[in-house]
């Protein structure tokens, strides 16, 4: 079983000041979700830039229909940094932030194992450095099945 150091290096953490959790070698991080408060240019913008001011740094971020999720490497300081800038946290879920290598079918093996194991996705987005981000409804599950497959 490689080392908690090891891993952190395999997923591109290494020497950083605050890498993910890391839960039995799957790397773990926190999705903060916040409505936009219209539908209009300019909104996404606002909330990438409150973080960006805030020295957040954000390692993945999706929005669909207004709803926004935010992946950063300081939750604590992202959740600060939106409530200030007058965004309501929505939403806070455990998530699996899975290194993928870039190649046909890698994602499709993973999403394909939790299915199996009869794990609900709530959401999948992608995050820098090739990985992905995935919020499920049993988390601990997740872990397993994500855990097995690397054995």
């Amino acid at each position: 079983m490689p080392s908690l150091g090891k891993v952190r290096a395999l997923c591109g953490w290494a020497g950083t000041a605050r890498p993910p959790d890391v839960y039995n070698h799957v790397p773990m991080g926190r999705d903060l979700t916040v409505r936009l408060t219209a539908d209009r240019p300019g909104e996404l913008a606002r909330v990438v830039e409150t973080l960006s001011r805030a020295g957040v740094n954000i390692e993945g971020l999706t929005e669909v229909e207004g709803l926004v999720h935010v992946l950063a490497r300081d939750p604590s300081a992202a959740r600060s940094a939106l409530r200030a800038g007058g965004y309501t946290i929505e939403g806070e879920l455990e998530v699996l932030i899975l290194p993928m290598s870039d190649r046909p079918g890698e994602l499709s093996m993973v999403m394909q194992r939790l299915a199996e194991a009869g794990v609900n996705l709530r959401f999948v987005y992608l995050a820098t450095e090739t990985r992905v981000v995935v919020g499920v409804d049993d988390i601990t599950r997740a872990r397993a099945v994500v855990e097995s497959a690397k054995n």
